[in-house]
């Protein structure tokens, strides 16, 4: 029988002390998968095992971002959906321009003036 990793044991050794997010997906890993953990939050399953490891070196924030929608129930006010999950809000922002209802547009166009969970140019938070 193949031992599965333990992916909070691994967070621990990598991190000293891991922050929260990281340790919710070390828990989710544990308790789903690292590949069903990675899907979940939108990522390639070796970039979360490289967040879990300390190894990461992309855009950690956004990925604690996504995590504390996905996996910690956190909530951001958009502009034009009113309350929706933080992960979702991110999503939203790497979307392309949207031309099949007047919805996505909003999105796009909020997204890009001035929003204040943007992370994209001309976003409050772009980076």
């Amino acid at each position: 029988m193949i031992e599965r990793p333990d992916f909070l044991v691994r967070a621990s050794e990598a991190w000293g002390e891991p922050p929260a997010w990281v340790l919710a997906i070390a828990e989710e890993a544990n308790r789903t998968s690292l590949k069903q953990t990675a899907k979940r939050l939108d990522y390639s399953a070796s970039t979360i095992s490289q967040v879990i490891s300390a190894t990461y070196s992309g855009d950690l924030s956004r990925v604690e971002r996504i995590a504390n929608g996905a996996l910690m129930g956190a909530t951001v006010e958009c502009p034009v959906l009113g309350e929706i999950a933080r992960n979702r809000c991110e999503s939203e922002q790497r979307k392309p321009r949207g031309v099949a209802n007047s919805t996505s547009l909003k999105l796009y166009r909020a997204c890009r003036s001035g929003c204040v969970h943007s992370h994209l140019k001309g976003g409050r938070n772009a980076e």
